[in-house]
């Protein structure tokens, strides 16, 4: 009797865990562009100039949302990729392409991370 008090019990908390907000719930478009940017511009670069499994900015997007960020900052954060890109399209592969650009975006995009990081433990 006394396991399947506890097995209710374990399973209350699963419950209520599993539907407090994420750590993404209250974030706004400030507190994400110092990440949303620069994985766009690392994730951009590595697809202009062919490198696999670069699909950095498509992963935090989809981190973000699990997190529990609303539809707003989901469509905010989208729109600003887009933004991005858009802007970028036409840019010739020869100036992408360079050592110094994939270092300089390397670099950013693992600050980016912790920034990331930080807001999750921050906004948790």
């Amino acid at each position: 009797m006394a396991s399947a008090k506890s097995s209710v019990f374990v399973l209350s908390i699963g419950m209520l865990v599993g539907c407090s907000p994420g750590p993404a719930a209250d974030l706004t478009i400030a507190d994400i562009l110092p990440v949303v940017t620069p994985l766009t511009y690392r994730e951009l670069i590595g697809t202009k100039c062919g490198e696999p499994n670069i699909a950095v900015k498509t992963a935090y997007l989809a981190e973000l949302k699990a997190a529990g960020a609303s539809a707003k900052l989901m469509g905010e954060a989208e729109a600003e990729a887009a933004k991005i890109e858009a802007a970028e399209r036409d840019t010739p592969n020869e100036y992408v392409c360079t050592a110094e650009l994939f270092e300089s975006t390397e670099k950013n995009a693992a600050e980016a991370q912790k920034v990331w990081a930080d807001l999750k433990t921050r906004k948790s």
